[in-house]
């Protein structure tokens, strides 16, 4: 069995953050902020994904907003959660038979949530970004604002929940002046108040939620052993002002614009704009894969070009350059390191080194627009055989400017 790595993602930020003023956006150093993107899960066959999202203040109450977001457009599943002082809430990702389930037992879920949640959440047939009857949808047809349409084979699997990413949405801070728990009947009472528009409450911190409120986690398992855990990506100053009405509640769709501000979303895919990711492999790039979220695009059918730069170790004697003619599709790719090496038609003088994907540029109108740089958060990945289905993070990522 291959050594379990738990925690090895680095990112690179470059001293970004000393661009900004101090009360804008920035990458955390400290992996707390009022802003999470969690950049991959995966609930593929006997890997699960566990979600852990922790309330980092002790003497304050958070209100938050989880959102999974699929593969392919960021068609998303969405429920409230209500955190004590350094309450943490805790959800399964996992694929059971040909449907991927959300799983949760915790105490911090809405009461009208608790028993589906511990039943299980089919993912797709609850998206509700795409409001698909799954009944109508396995059949070819969907019912969407009311109206009956018929899929084609295309638009048949525009919705894949197996992979996607992770965001966790501040909703309101209440100062608890203590480190008791807080009965989770009156945080969900205080929520359905925001929801109405009430902000009379004395212990509500209007001018958002603090930088350092919320920290979350991805933790991999197979065969129900953890193989590999990565931190979620915070930011903070991201939630500056309190917000109230139908746009916080769990049936309204996660909308970064009204959530976080459309200048906090602007500045959080600046930040995560790069122009070069590096990486090493080994043994031609089996078993290893590189994943990229590109974070807001929600477009289907977006896609990006990109240059690819693959070399050896040795002294770098062997170098292939390709023009931008690849292609990248969807909001989570997924690239086979041993597919690229494959390109090379001559792998055995490519057994190890080093591979950087340049130029990440949209081709369409996602994210800062298009010809505009991807805004992207990439992990390294091994998925082994070896001993069971282990999954490792063991990459890094080194953007360059």
């Amino acid at each position: 069995m291959l050594n379990m790595i738990k925690n090895s993602l680095l990112i690179s930020t470059l001293g970004l953050s000393s661009l900004y003023a101090a009360n804008s956006v920035t990458l955390s150093n400290d992996g707390t902020g009022d802003f999470l993107i969690a950049p991959l899960y995966i609930a593929s066959g006997d890997i699960c994904s566990k979600i852990k999202v922790m309330n980092t203040n002790e003497y304050s109450s958070i209100l938050a907003k989880v959102t999974i977001r699929e593969k392919i457009a960021s068609h998303e599943v969405d429920l409230p959660i209500f955190l004590s002082p350094g309450d943490v809430w805790e959800g399964n990702i996992c694929q059971e038979k040909d449907r991927v389930i959300l799983r949760s037992t915790d105490d911090s879920n809405h009461p009208s949530a608790k028993d589906i949640l511990k039943n299980g959440i089919d993912l797709l047939a609850h998206s509700s970004a795409t409001s698909y009857r799954e009944s109508d949808y396995n059949r070819g047809h969907v019912e969407l604002n009311g109206k009956m349409f018929k899929l084609d084979e295309d638009q048949k699997t525009n919705l894949n929940f197996s992979r996607g990413y992770v965001e966790v949405y501040p909703i309101a801070q209440f100062n608890e002046k203590s480190k008791k728990k807080v009965d989770k009947n009156i945080l969900v009472e205080r929520w359905d108040r925001l929801i109405d528009g009430e902000i009379k409450n004395p212990n509500l911190r209007l001018d958002g939620v603090d930088e350092s409120s919320l920290s979350g986690l991805v933790s991999f398992n197979t065969s129900n052993q953890e193989t590999a855990t990565i931190p979620m990506t915070a930011f903070k100053n991201v939630h500056s002002k309190q917000i109230t009405g139908e746009a916080i509640n769990y049936t309204s769709d996660s909308d970064a614009n009204i959530l976080l501000g459309k200048e906090s979303k602007i500045d959080i895919l600046k930040l995560l704009q790069h122009k070069t990711l590096s990486f090493t492999y080994d043994n031609c790039g089996k078993n290893q894969y590189v994943y990229i979220a590109f974070p807001f695009s929600h477009k289907e059918k977006q896609s990006r070009r990109y240059k690819l730069v693959i070399r050896d170790m040795n002294e770098n004697k062997y170098t292939m350059v390709f023009s931008p003619k690849f292609i990248m599709h969807d909001e989570l790719v997924c690239i086979s390191v041993a597919e690229l090496i494959a390109i090379t038609n001559n792998k055995k003088k490519f057994e190890k080194g080093m591979i950087q994907i340049k130029d990440i540029i949209n081709n369409d109108q996602a994210q800062l627009g298009k010809n505009q740089n991807g805004s992207m958060l990439p992990i390294v990945a091994r998925i082994s055989h070896i001993g069971g289905r282990d999954i490792v993070i063991n990459g890094s990522y080194l953007p360059v400017k």
